[in-house]
C-alpha cells in the first residue's frame, strides 16, 4: 500500500480549505467543518474516557460459559434432576407413617346383664388413646422400580447433554460476535484510510480549482465524498457498539459494560479443523439417543402394570381404653403386626395397553428424528466444507484484488498530483480500493464462520476454544 497522509494530518488544514463565501451562497464546506468538528469531539470524549479492559476471545468464552443466564438455568435444572435421582423417588425404599390420637367421651350408661345386674349411670367419663407406626415396603412390582431408577439416571444424563449442547451454541455465538467485532474494527480502519485519501483529493481539488486547472464541481464532489464517508463511519461505529452490547449480554454482563478488543489478527488465526465427521459426537444426536433410552425405560414401567405387586406390611400398635363404668373399665393392647399384601390389577379398561402403544409411537418418532438429524448434520458438514473451500479461495482472490487496487489508486493519486489526470479518475480508483478492502475483510470473516461451522458440527468447538 502506498504511503498516504493519515486522517489526523488533515485536521490542521481546515482553515486552508475554506473558500470565500459569496453573499447568499450556500457554503458546503462550512457544513463539512461542522460535521467534522462533531466527529472529532465524539472521538475526543472517547479518548478521555477510562481505558476499558482488553477482552481476548478466550476470556469472552470463559466468561460466557460461567455467567450466561441460560446456562445458569440449565445447571439448576441438572441439580434438580440429580436430587430426583434417588432410590426413594423410584419407590425402592419403604414408606413409614406415624399415627396417634386420643379422645374423651361423656356418656349415659344403662346396662342389664344376664345375672340380673343393672348399671344406670349418667355422665360416665371414658377415654381412648391410640398410637401406631406403619411401614409398607414394595418387594415386587413387575420390575417397575428398577426401570424407574435407571430412567432417573438417564434424565440426569439428558440434562447434562442439553447443557453441553447449549454451551456449544454459546461458544459459537460468542466466537462469531467476537470475530464480527474484529471485522467491524477492520472496516473502521479502512474508513480512516479512505477518509485520509479523500482529504488528499479534497486538498488537491481545491488547489487545482483555485489555480483554474479544474472546475469547481470536482472540488464540491470531494467535499461531498468526505461528508458521506464520515457518515458511513458513524454508522459503522453504531453497528460496532451494538455488536459489543450483544456480546455483553451473552457474557451475562450489562449491555453498556466497556471492553476493548485488540486482537486484530483473530481473522488470520489457524484452528485445528476435523478431517472427518462423526454424527454420534454431536451433542444433539447424543441427547436424542438418551431420550430414546428414557422412552424405552418408560415402556418397561408401563408393562410392569401387567404383573402383581407384592408389599410387605409392618406395624406396631398401642391402644388404651378406660371408662368409669360399664362392662370393661380398663383395656390395653400393644404389639407388632406384620403381613404380606398382594394386589393384581386384572383389567382396567385397556389403559395399560393403550399407554404402551402410545409410548411405542413416541419411541418410533424419536428413532426417526435421530435418523433425520444425522442426515441433516451430514448434509451441513458437506455444505460447510464446500463453503470453507469457497471462502478460502475468495479470500486469496480478494487479497490479490486489494493489492492491485492499492497500486492503481497510488498511480492515480500521483497522476492527479502531476496534473495529468482528473479528479474523476482518482475517485474511481479510490472507490475500487475501498471496495477491495471491504471485500477482503468480509472474505476473511466468512472463512472463520465456515471453520466455526465445522467445529460446531463435530462438537469440538469447546475443545478448540
Amino acid at each position: 500500500m502506498p504511503n498516504l497522509p493519515s486522517f489526523t494530518s488533515f485536521l490542521d488544514t481546515t482553515n486552508l480549505l475554506s473558500p470565500p463565501q459569496r453573499r447568499g451562497e450556500f457554503n458546503v464546506f462550512a457544513c463539512f467543518k461542522a460535521f467534522r468538528c462533531f466527529f472529532v469531539f465524539l472521538f475526543t470524549v472517547q479518548l478521555q474516557a477510562q481505558n476499558p479492559p482488553v477482552l481476548t476471545i478466550g476470556d469472552a468464552v470463559q466468561t460466557a460459559l460461567a455467567n450466561n443466564f441460560n446456562l445458569q438455568i440449565n445447571r439448576l435444572t441438572i441439580e434438580s434432576a440429580q436430587l430426583n435421582n434417588h432410590p426413594g423417588e423410584a419407590g425402592m425404599l419403604p414408606t413409614v407413617g406415624l399415627q396417634t390420637g386420643t379422645s374423651v367421651l361423656v356418656n349415659n350408661i344403662s346396662q342389664k346383664f344376664v345375672n340380673g345386674t343393672e348399671i344406670n349411670r349418667a355422665g360416665v367419663l371414658s377415654s381412648n388413646s391410640q398410637f401406631a407406626v406403619n411401614a409398607v415396603w414394595t418387594l415386587f412390582d413387575g420390575f417397575r422400580m428398577s426401570a424407574a431408577r435407571q430412567r432417573l439416571r438417564e434424565t440426569v444424563t439428558a440434562q447434562e447433554q442439553l447443557l453441553s449442547a447449549q454451551m456449544l451454541q454459546t461458544v459459537r455465538s460468542v466466537t462469531e460476535l467476537y470475530l464480527d467485532i474484529v471485522r467491524q474494527q477492520q472496516l473502521l480502519k479502512t474508513a480512516d484510510t479512505i477518509i485520509a485519501i479523500t482529504n488528499e483529493r479534497l486538498l488537491l481539488s481545491k488547489m487545482r480549482f483555485e489555480s483554474g486547472l479544474s472546475p469547481k464541481m470536482d472540488y464540491l464532489q470531494a467535499q461531498t465524498d468526505v461528508n458521506t464517508q464520515f457518515a458511513q463511519k458513524l454508522a459503522q461505529l453504531n453497528a460496532l457498539q451494538q455488536t459489543k452490547e450483544n456480546l455483553n449480554l451473552l457474557m451475562g454482563k450489562n449491555a453498556d459494560e466497556p471492553f476493548a478488543i485488540t486482537d486484530d489478527a483473530a481473522l488470520y488465526a489457524n484452528w485445528v479443523l476435523p478431517d472427518s465427521f462423526n454424527a454420534n459426537a454431536n451433542p444433539n444426536v447424543q441427547l436424542l439417543k438418551t431420550q430414546m433410552n428414557i422412552t424405552q425405560l418408560q415402556q418397561q414401567e408401563i408393562e410392569a402394570a401387567k404383573y402383581p405387586q407384592v408389599d410387605l406390611n409392618g406395624a406396631y400398635n398401642f391402644n388404651f381404653n378406660r371408662s368409669q363404668a360399664g362392662f370393661s373399665l380398663y383395656n390395653l393392647s400393644t404389639g407388632p403386626v406384620a403381613g404380606i399384601n398382594v394386589t393384581w390389577n386384572l383389567f382396567n379398561g385397556g389403559a395399560v395397553k393403550r399407554a404402551a402403544a402410545q409410548n411405542l409411537i413416541q419411541l418410533q418418532n424419536l428413532k426417526t428424528t435421530v435418523e433425520l438429524t444425522e442426515q441433516q448434520l451430514n448434509a451441513q458438514w458437506v455444505q460447510a466444507q464446500r463453503n470453507l473451500a469457497f471462502a478460502q479461495n475468495l479470500a486469496k482472490l480478494e487479497n490479490q484484488n486489494m493489492e492491485t487496487a492499492a497500486e492503481n489508486m497510488a498511480i492515480s493519486l500521483e497522476r492527479l498530483r502531476a496534473g495529468v489526470a482528473n479528479s474523476l479518475e482518482l475517485r474511481q480508483a479510490q472507490q475500487s480500493y475501498e471496495q477491495s478492502l471491504v471485500r477482503k475483510t468480509e472474505a476473511l470473516f466468512q472463512v472463520k464462520l465456515a471453520e466455526i461451522a465445522l467445529l460446531f458440527l463435530q462438537g469440538s468447538l469447546l475443545k478448540e476454544e
